[in-house]
């Protein structure tokens, strides 16, 4: 057994109270998931299915949806390596817009993010604070980039985490597995989607998956 498996902090059940809980859907954005976006990879567009059933399962119980948009700006002419890379998800393109198979209800919000994670320099946690928020539900791509970051930022800011691993996506399964591993042995809970239904819906508790090396879950 590897030294963090039977020790892990998330060891216990967590019970999610439903209106004090938020949906956060990462860069499911043309660019990232459809075939001619710049970075796109249009099997994402499979963990759409189990996204929506979280999306209806939290607006169902009032709790708090919110799409998190990687989205950069065309006339800034950055001189700094990182903000060279982002040539991709331009403001006001169809690259940066969310993609079809999910639906969007009334009610749900939206937060622009210029980095990895969803937290840094946005008003992510301002929105979710507002709202009372103590568990967040991560869905989207990619795994080991910013669903990971978003969820580094999210334990180190106090929020419950849960990630369900059918609704997240990486381009391997090494990735996907490495990623999963830490979150469920270091930043919180990892589950499947209809653990995520079943606790919004029926409160039921949602237990920490035992990710192993031996572990077959998604990549897209």
């Amino acid at each position: 057994m590897d030294p963090y498996s039977g020790r892990r902090l998330f060891g216990r059940p967590l019970v999610v109270e439903p209106q004090a809980t938020a949906v956060l859907v990462i860069d499911m954005l043309n660019d990232f998931c459809e075939r001619e976006g710049v970075l796109g990879n249009p099997q994402a567009l499979a963990l759409c299915d189990n996204q929506n059933r979280i999306l209806a399962a939290v607006r169902d119980k009032a709790g708090t949806v919110v799409f998190v948009n990687e989205q950069h700006r065309t006339n800034l002419a950055p001189t700094r390596a990182f903000a060279q890379q982002m040539t991709h998800t331009y403001e006001n393109t169809w690259g940066a817009e969310v993609v079809e198979p999910l639906t969007a209800g009334e009610g749900d919000l939206s937060v622009i993010k210029r980095r990895y994670s969803g937290f840094f320099q946005s008003d992510l946690d301002l929105v979710l604070r507002d709202r009372v928020v103590r568990t967040v539900v991560l869905l989207g791509v990619l795994t080991n980039i910013c669903v990971r970051a978003t969820a580094h930022d999210a334990f180190f800011l106090g929020y419950n985490v849960v990630v369900p691993e059918d609704g997240v996506g990486a381009m391997s399964q090494m990735e996907q597995l490495a990623s999963l591993y830490d979150i469920a042995t270091h930043f919180g809970w990892v589950c499947d989607t209809s653990a995520v239904c079943a606790a919004l819906t029926d409160g039921q508790p949602i237990e920490n998956s035992d990710v192993t090396l031996g572990s077959r879950l998604t990549s897209v």
